[in-house]
């Protein structure tokens, strides 16, 4: 059965199934309804967008193959429909509420194709929420009528009919105003038109919800109260959100660090409710739409970079695997230290900036891993004095370690702002571990072992010496004394060390070597020296480090070659000491040095040899 083409108006292909459907039984006076269930078919079905009801009701019509040529909105589930294979959930439709264009509804009326009653016609545009101009126009789409009536849902004749009859004072009233960029998105988006903003990564109904509510936080502040916002609101909304949105994630992230700021200037408590307040509490409790879930995840990374979210925080149900930011609040509740103390250590480190002073404790930020070392040491800390007890060590011994950097502040003292230095309990406990790492219990068979102090003092060493020979493992033998604690407790091999602390030989002869190598007294060889006849300088004793006056052995060889003793010169020939003198005397050769500065008698070699050849051999 096909309909006479008397009853079948001209079908627009910008036009909807339901308002064609409405036009035709309007050419029958009848309701929509009521002329579908005339003619066999269900009205709510064709609303629906049903394949067999389009098919029949095409039919009617006389439309070739069988299918209607414009815009049909078919239902997907129980709030959810498609239009060109764009889904559309109810919540982006305006189906119970007739919205047109004055200057639209006026041209059709004036169009002579049609019966007058049935002229206007309803456009898929105007089902869209977030299109709220015509862009034919330029004027804002207005309500016809308010589809409550449920015998007359959706019947676009039957509720226009008021107010085509009016439609020369609705055009007079109408306004001017151009369609925003974000709705030509829109409709280009839903006409299947390709794009290139990152927004299409979203299904078209999701980019322009998150669009009118990003952008009305822009306008109208985090808080805004989206219920009170006019239509004429939505519509700067739609286009400040994608004047953000259109740029991609790092647009957005700038804007959520817009509203981060505008925060920081109110006295709330924190929280992302409180910070994102709208957009958050849209996308966490107003919808579970995963179609958000690309939005969601923007903020929660934004949260997770930029706000003191730890990992018992959460933000859509996430939480950090890892804290990335602190607050001087948070920080106080990790670690148990005072804020004050807090703020002032992280200050003065150079963690918290001179204008974040006047903060308040949720908003003085830092970034965590900055801080790590100083907040796992801050409620751990202790004096030089209380370090030196705690790793049992006796005065001066602390004070030379920290002299030498072996045990490090992680606070240093000495300014304005901290009078003493801080030692931490786990930097303590690494130096003490260090000390004893790998050692067992001294047995009863090694009572040679002796702790530090004594250990040094028999090496002629100093402690530190002794510490860094075992820092650098370079000790073999190291024990610890069940009886005693710290670095009291520490047991090492007094002879081991002398082996390893022992300098380098300084290549001389002391004093009393020289005393022996020329057989004669100390007051002799110091006035040698003191006269001098014979060449010393000062070096380090390689055992007992002490300075020590030496003679080189090459120096005191070339002394010997050139000088002997009258007593070893008699030995050396078989003489009587007195007889050889007398021989000498009377040979005219008398003592190398003078009487009155060396108290003993020496001879130059060559004169003795050149007076008498007989009493010292040619060499």
């Amino acid at each position: 059965m096909k309909l006479d083409p008397f009853y079948v108006p001209t079908c627009h292909p910008e036009e909807t199934l339901t308002s064609f459907v409405s036009r035709v039984a309007a050419m029958a006076s009848r309701s929509a309804r009521d002329f579908c269930l005339d003619m066999g078919l269900n009205f709510q079905s064709l609303c629906d967008g049903d394949q067999n009801a389009v098919g029949a009701f095409a039919e009617l019509a006389g439309f070739d193959n069988g299918s209607f040529p414009g815009a049909i909105l078919e239902r997907t589930g129980d709030r959810s429909f498609k239009m060109n294979a764009e889904p559309l959930p109810r919540a982006s439709l305006r189906r119970s509420t007739v919205r047109v264009c004055p200057h639209c509804i006026k041209a059709d009326l004036e169009c002579s194709a049609d019966h007058e009653r049935v002229r206007p016609y309803g456009r898929w545009s105007w089902m869209i929420a977030s299109v709220r101009t015509c862009s034919k126009h330029n004027t804002p789409l207005i309500v016809a009528a308010n589809d409550d009536n449920p015998q007359m849902l959706h019947d676009f004749s039957q509720h226009l009919q008021p107010f085509a009859e009016e439609i020369d004072r609705h055009v007079a009233e109408a306004r001017d105003r151009m369609p925003s960029d974000f709705e030509t998105y829109v409709q280009s988006r839903i006409k299947g038109q390709p794009s290139k903003f990152w927004l299409s990564s979203l299904p078209a109904y999701a980019a322009a919800r998150f669009c009118e509510i990003i952008g009305a936080t822009k306008i109208h502040g985090a808080q805004v109260m989206a219920e009170s916002l006019s239509e004429d609101q939505w519509y700067d909304a739609g286009q400040a959100g994608f004047e953000i949105a259109a740029h991609g994630p790092e647009s957005i992230r700038v804007h959520l660090n817009d509203m981060q700021r505008a925060f920081m200037q109110t006295r709330h408590a924190w929280g992302p409710k409180q910070i994102y307040g709208r957009l958050y509490e849209w996308l966490a409790h107003e919808t579970g739409d995963t179609a958000y879930d690309a939005l969601r995840e923007i903020i929660t990374e934004h949260a997770f970079n930029t706000l003191p979210m730890g990992p018992d925080d959460e933000i859509f149900g996430k939480r950090p695997v890892k804290r990335i930011i602190h607050s001087i609040h948070s920080a106080h509740l990790e670690t148990g230290a005072h804020p004050k103390r807090l703020r002032k250590v992280l200050h003065a480190v150079g963690l918290i900036a001179d204008e974040q002073i006047a903060l308040s404790n949720e908003r003085t930020l830092f970034r965590a891993d900055d801080a790590k070392f100083y907040l796992d040491r801050i409620e751990e800390s202790m004096s030089l004095k209380q370090a030196r007890a705690y790793i049992n060590a006796p005065r001066p011994v602390d004070r030379r370690l920290f002299e030498a950097g072996i045990l490090k502040p992680w606070l240093q003292g000495g300014t304005d702002v901290f009078k003493n230095h801080a030692f931490a309990k786990r930097d303590l406990d690494e130096f003490l571990s260090a000390l004893a790492a790998g050692t067992a219990p001294v047995t009863d068979e090694e009572k040679s072992l002796e702790p530090i102090l004594r250990a040094a003092k028999m090496a002629n060493c100093s402690t530190l010496e002794v510490v860094q020979l075992i820092l650098d493992n370079r000790l073999g033998t190291i024990r610890t004394d069940p009886d005693l604690t710290g670095f009291l407790a520490v047991l090492v091999d007094p002879e081991e060390v002398k082996s390893l602390v022992r300098r380098e030989d300084h290549g001389g002869y002391s004093l009393r070597e020289v005393e022996q190598k020329l057989k004669t007294t100390t007051w002799v060889i110091k006035a040698l020296i003191e006269q001098n006849h014979l060449e010393a300088e000062i070096a380090v004793n390689p055992i007992n480090r002490c300075p020590q006056t030496i003679v080189k052995r090459d120096v005191l060889t070339a002394f010997m070659d050139k000088f002997e003793t009258a007593s070893s010169l008699a030995r050396r020939s078989g003489s009587h000491l007195q007889t050889m003198m007398k021989r000498l005397d009377g040979l005219g050769v008398g003592p190398a040095f003078p009487k009155d500065q060396i108290p003993a008698t020496f001879y130059a070699l060559d004169q003795v040899r050149l007076a008498d050849p007989d009493l010292i051999p040619a060499p």
